[in-house]
């Protein structure tokens, strides 16, 4: 069988492939004449004794490749690349050195095992789960008894097991599996003795029993009182534990174990937000009362328990005609016969599955027994009724149903557990914090609090932090221990509130509630998610069918498959899909039944989000959340964080918090003019994706696609024809793609008009934050934003009217380079036309339909149209966003790291009168160089003449600060360059070229400083690639940051519909990929400075009472406080680039990578160690003028 590649594809051999047109041979000879030349090239070169810009080194003899070929790879030069295959080539010149070395080449057998041991662990949780302990028994029996498999074991499978029988009270079995333990050279520790010890209190065992196992446990070195304060158990476990010990110790008492010390946030950045609160401080509260509140959280409730959201649609539903109650008729009758036949394929699967465990074989079977029979059915339908009609990847869709398991087995586990009816009390005392009508209480006593701080000299004073609960769970809030002789049930209740002080933080408030410890979900690897998907799809293909007779009337009435398993070519590799049939798709159409489901994670909350208050604890009341997303589900940036201490991480979780905590509402005037569009064949012009009825129809008669098939139509008409039905298909594919993202956002926002919501936030990798939420939320286009308004308002005051006007010109285009003064006039000159916009928007001279974000200026013109006619627009509430951008805001942190004054004014770091523009002066210099080299008789400098402009240009400036190599940006510039009708041609190959050397030697001379820091990085990146290590760093708020970038692994899933197949670049037990790494770790650190950025100007504008919401770079408030979000802005900017960033960077590289002994007979640590030495050095650019800079965000 075929082998899938990448995302579940499948790669055809390299024979179909070169027998699928003459594109395949043309384009093999002309790399082979590109690489000729290229040879023949360098060769001239170092004939003429030409310098040699670049050489590698090798350390060792070749042992993959001879000594003539290493000697002709050291011969090449770095240039510029020309195509991706001189891109390959370079990382093949680049990493020689270590595929050369067979040690360097193999895979880091820890991190694999460390792989296999997930996988493994989370079986035997789930076996525990589902109530088959002796299947998790027999499993890890037959794993020790093996001695290759034994290595697999953790002390942890041992523990778990144990655990499992001591609730069981099975002492036998539990003994037996302590007597592994030892068998295998592992220590118990001490959850293994409270398995144990809980065990006897269960069975009331005998004194001396209890007394060798207490010997042996102080032989172990480990201490009894241990038992009471390190380890997490139930009330009724820790019940019987303390009976136990106190048969053999009547004595004994539950001890008071000492609280830890107080965390401290160490970073200077955030000594202001942590520090003595006072008068000055005002964060904001929510404009809604603590009934509503809570209302809203039995919602969000209810809804996070369904896991599942059903919304009504959008789309105008047809006449009820006798055909569409046939058809509804006839799809409720089909249901049900799936639901039976489901159901019996469903046991049939947890059958076979059970033997092949049992046999010692992979198994699904505990996986496939966490949700109910009826449970997964329902979801398989679901997923059966989503399915678009030209089918859906079978890796894409497996590994969505195995997230939609785990998601819903942990809410349940959260169910079973009693966590529910706990996060009800506490989080209606968070409330308390948060409502418009109810104040903070110091205590049950209700009186007033002293201040205190969180800071080097007090952290709260004597008050108790959540670590400190969740250690010690007989403390109170007050800092008191509970004397009695049983924990649990007899302990005291706490104090109603917790003593914090007021004003504080969300984060604060939450962990002075004390909520109890949990014990953390085991994640799922991805392999383990797309083999119960791929399972779980392979039962839906064979169990759900249909009558023939439903695609031919004439037809007998035989039962066909309703889904097929197929292969199709995307992007040049084949992969499998799962297609449903054409008369299942024209049934679904004709019913129109007018709902769609959604995840629970994918609908904005109804209440505010849980506050981060650890890596993976925030956001969402009961759904599984993490403060990093990962890529293909990698767990090394949540390795990373969990190693952090708590207090590292409070800038960055309570920036999270802060974000989430903003309340939206829908703007129903502008909802309802796109739904009438939307409803009315679209307009594409706007950003309304038209119906897929209005795609290209395949061609007919002669055209028709069967004429391919025709012997006497010539080939060349075939290969026209071809390409021609491929281009239709492509166009209908990507407007079906558009409607349905469309109406996905257009039913949410529908379902949520005249409702508050909240958008709960988590970052990538690099600390760059995103909305949960993904089909409505701000990041979207200009569509999506401009139905968003904060549910929050506020009164314009004296200056507000005037930014919704110069947010409005902004959102037009008009006026980029001029002052904040000429943009105000020209919204008064077009007051006419905006109030035009506002009252008769299709109707009228629809003015608003020429600027470059028409939706979001027609949303300003409306509110401009109400404040102006308000009696008194000073007091106008206005719910409105008003945006302001940073300026090319790469280059800005490039800049200021290096204190480049000539870089620093092109991009408004230094006051001016008006804006200036980087990408006008970028475009300026390069024809200063063209017009040098067009009077040295230049031909290509000669054609520019007149076609270099800013947008030209543009794209390639603003990607060069993210990375982008010379060989991407002569593609974006041919792109530009293919669109001005004037410029010839023939001329654009050589042109581009041309210009993208240009480009890189005007960022050079304008940016001298970004173009040093920017090789430094790179440098730095190489040498640590070339080590065997991914690049990591500390963003200057404490977020640990790693790169997931490693060499492609293959993971094949083999059996059922086909062999599947995915490539991941993110398994850690591969070796880095260092053409990755070092061209990411430019432009990654540079968004990890713009998060801190957002970071800091978030919570200072959160401390100063302000709403703020940002887009990356884009950053969000009430029109009345711009002016004072504009001053945090350049504030925290100035502030975080005084601090000694690259140097605390070179530091930590060398500290993290040079610090081995070993690593001095390294030639790559040594080189290394001498570039981080080499830190860029600053100009002379005075980061104070920065504060003064009207233009730097605007």
């Amino acid at each position: 069988m075929a082998q899938a590649s990448e995302a579940g594809g499948i790669q055809p051999p390299r024979k179909a492939q070169m027998g699928a047109g003459d594109r395949w041979a043309q384009k093999l000879d002309e790399e082979q004449r590109l690489m000729e030349r290229r040879k023949e090239q360098l060769r001239e070169r170092v004939q003429k004794g030409g310098k040699r810009l670049w050489r590698v080194e090798l350390r060792k003899e070749p042992r993959l490749l001879s000594r003539k070929l290493a000697k002709q790879l050291q011969r090449w030069q770095k240039g510029t690349p020309q195509s991706p295959w001189e891109e390959q080539l370079e990382q093949l010149l680049q990493e020689a050195p270590q595929r050369l070395s067979c040690e360097e080449a193999s895979r880091d057998p820890e991190a694999k095992l460390e792989g296999q041991q997930q996988k493994l662990l989370s079986f035997l949780e789930c076996c525990l789960h589902t109530g088959h302990l002796p299947l998790a028994h027999h499993v890890l029996v037959t794993y020790h008894s093996r001695s290759q498999q034994q290595k697999l074991l953790t002390l942890a499978m041992y523990n778990a097991v144990m655990l499992g029988w001591a609730r069981e009270g099975s002492f036998k079995e539990l003994v037996y599996v302590f007597f592994m333990v030892k068998d295998a050279g592992l220590t118990p520790d001490l959850l293994s003795y409270a398995a144990a010890l809980q065990c006897m209190g269960r069975l009331d065992q005998d004194t001396d029993t209890i007394r060798r196992c207490l010997k042996q446990m102080a032989q172990d070195g480990l201490q009894l009182e241990g038992l009471f304060t390190s380890v997490l158990l139930s009330e009724e476990e820790r019940a019987e534990l303390l009976k136990a010990v106190r048969k053999a110790k009547p004595t004994f008492s539950v001890p008071c174990p000492r609280p830890p010390p107080p965390q401290v946030n160490t970073s200077p950045l955030l000594r202001e937000i942590y520090a003595k609160p006072n008068c000055t401080v005002s964060y904001p509260r929510l404009h809604l009362p603590l009934k509503k509140l809570q209302e809203l959280f039995q919602q969000q409730l209810s809804m996070e328990l369904a896991t599942t959201v059903t919304v009504e649609s959008v789309e105008k539903a047809p006449p009820l005609t006798k055909e569409v109650l046939h058809a509804r008729q006839t799809l409720t009758i089909l249901r049900a016969q799936w639901e039976k036949a489901l159901c019996r394929e469903l046991q049939e699967t947890k059958e076979s599955e059970a033997y092949a465990a049992h046999e010692g074989r992979s198994s699904l079977f505990p996986y496939l027994c966490l949700l109910s029979e009826k449970e997964l059915v329902e979801m398989l339908l679901q997923t059966l009724q989503v399915l678009p009609a030209h089918g859906e990847s079978l890796f894409y869709l497996a590994h969505r149903l195995g997230q939609r398991v785990f998601n819903r087995h942990m809410v349940q586990r959260k169910q079973l557990s009693n966590q529910v009816q706990v996060l009800e009390k506490q989080y209606s005392k968070y409330l308390h914090l948060l409502a418009s009508d109810t104040q903070v209480r110091s205590g049950s006593s209700g009186r007033k609090r002293k201040p205190h701080a969180e800071g080097p000299s007090s952290l709260w004073g004597s008050w108790i932090c959540l670590s400190t609960l969740l250690r010690f769970p007989h403390m109170t809030l007050g800092g008191n221990w509970v004397s009695s002789s049983v924990p649990g049930p007899s302990a005291p209740d706490p104090p109603t509130y917790p003593q914090v002080a007021e004003p504080c933080l969300p984060r604060q408030y939450w962990e002075a509630l004390g909520l109890p410890e949990y014990p953390q979900e085991q994640p799922w690897s991805l392999s383990v998610l797309v083999q119960l998907g791929k399972r779980l799809a392979e039962m839906l293909v064979q169990a759900v069918r249909m009558p023939s007779n439903l695609a031919t009337p004439r037809d007998s009435n035989t039962l066909i498959p309703v889904l097929y398993h197929v292969y199709s070519f995307r992007s040049f590799r084949q992969i499998g899909i799962l297609k449903p049939h054409p008369a299942f798709r024209q049934l679904l159409e004709t019913a129109a039944e007018g709902t769609l489901t959604f995840e629970s994670t994918e609908v904005p909350m109804l209440c505010p989000p849980l506050p981060w208050t650890s890596p993976h604890s925030g956001a969402f009341l009961l759904s599984p959340t993490k403060m990093m997303r990962s890529v293909e589900g990698t767990q090394q940036h949540q390795v990373l964080l969990e190693r952090c201490r708590p207090a590292e991480l409070h800038g960055a979780l309570d920036a999270l918090t802060q974000l989430g905590n903003c309340a939206w509402q829908v703007n129903g005037p502008v909802l309802d003019l796109v739904l009438e569009l939307f409803n009315n064949k679209g307009c594409p012009h706007l950003g309304v994706p038209a119906p897929p009825l209005e795609a290209p129809r395949p061609p007919e008669g002669r055209q028709a696609p069967d004429a391919c098939l025709q012997p006497n139509v010539p080939p060349t008409q075939k290969a026209e024809l071809r390409r021609e039905l491929a281009r239709r298909l492509k166009m209908a594919r990507e407007m079906h793609s558009l409607r349905t993202e469309a109406l996905y956002r257009l039913s949410m926002a529908q379902h949520l008009r005249g409702r508050i919501f909240w958008l709960p936030h988590n970052m990538d990798f690099r600390g760059r934050t995103y909305p949960f939420p993904p089909h409505f939320n701000h990041l979207g286009s200009d569509l999506a934003r401009a139905l968003l308004e904060f549910a929050q308002g506020r009164p314009l005051g004296p200056q507000g009217l005037n930014w919704l006007k110069i947010h409005l010109v902004n959102l037009t285009g008009l006026k980029k380079h001029e002052s904040l003064q000429a943009r105000r006039d020209l919204a008064d000159e077009l007051m006419e036309d905006i109030l035009d916009s506002a009252d008769r928007p299709m109707t009228g001279r629809k003015w608003w339909m020429e600027a470059d974000e028409p939706w979001q200026t027609l949303a300003c013109c409306m509110e401009i149209a109400r404040a102006v006619r308000a009696p008194d627009p000073t007091a106008y509430v206005s719910h409105f966003p008003v945006h302001q951008d940073g300026s090319c805001n790469g280059l800005q942190h490039y800049a200021a790291l290096g204190r480049d004054s000539a870089g620093a004014a092109s991009v408004n770091l230094m006051p001016s009168d008006l804006p200036q523009d980087v990408y006008s002066g970028v475009a300026a210099q390069v024809e200063v160089f063209r017009r040098q080299d067009a009077e040295q008789g230049m031909r290509v400098a000669q054609v520019l003449e007149g076609f270099i402009s800013r947008k030209v240009v543009k794209q390639t400036v603003m990607t060069v600060v993210y990375g982008v190599t010379r060989y991407g940006g002569r593609l974006q510039i041919e792109r530009r360059l293919r669109e001005l009708q004037d410029f010839p041609q023939e001329f654009v190959w050589e042109a581009s070229h041309y210009l993208v050397r240009q480009v890189f030697n005007s960022l050079q001379e304008m940016f001298s400083g970004t173009r040093s820091i920017q090789r430094w990085l790179t440098d730095s990146a190489r040498l640590i690639a070339h080590m065997g290590s991914a690049v990591e760093w500390v963003t200057p708020l404490g977020i640990p940051i790693i790169q997931p970038y490693h060499r492609d692994s293959k993971v094949t899933i083999k059996g059922g519909l086909q062999n599947l197949s995915f490539n991941s670049s993110v398994d850690t037990s591969q070796k880095p990929n260092t053409l990755k790494q070092k061209n990411g770790f430019p432009p990654n650190f540079i968004h990890s400075l713009d998060s801190s950025h957002m970071m800091l100007t978030a919570l200072h504008c959160y401390r100063k009472g302000l709403t703020f919401v940002s887009v990356h770079d884009c950053f969000w408030t009430h029109a009345a406080d711009v002016a004072v979000m504009n001053q945090v802005c350049r504030e925290q900017f100035v502030q975080l680039h005084s601090q000694p960033i690259l140097h605390d960077l070179s530091r930590f590289l060398r500290n993290r990578f040079c610090s081995d002994p070993r690593a001095s007979k390294n030639i790559w640590a040594s080189r290394l160690m001498d570039t981080l030495l080499s830190v860029p050095k600053p100009g002379t650019f005075d980061l104070e003028q920065v504060k003064h800079s009207t233009y730097f965000f605007s």
